[in-house]
């Protein structure tokens, strides 16, 4: 299972996406705002879309997880049985 998860990480939608991802040991893909939570995280296992970070003006120094494109994105979308989306 993939979640999606786009709010900003001090927001009560992020934790609770974010914690019901992991307690489901979903694999997790940060969009949006959700990647600035890559920076403070010591979770190798994120995903990270990386046009986020650009628009944002973060380093791909400062964060854990893998840094990936769109194409990525919809491969690993594509491959997966089940994608969550939480915003």
């Amino acid at each position: 299972m993939l979640f999606l998860i786009s709010s900003a990480p001090d927001t009560k939608e992020f934790k609770t996406a974010y914690k019901l991802a992991k307690d489901m040991s979903a694999e997790i893909c940060l969009l949006q705002n959700a990647v600035y939570a890559s920076r403070n995280s010591d979770d190798n296992g994120l995903y990270v879309l990386h046009d986020d970070l650009q628009l944002r003006g973060i380093n791909e120094n400062e964060i854990s997880g893998k840094r990936i494109d769109y194409g990525q994105l919809v491969d690993l979308m594509t491959k997966t049985d089940k994608v969550v989306g939480l915003f």
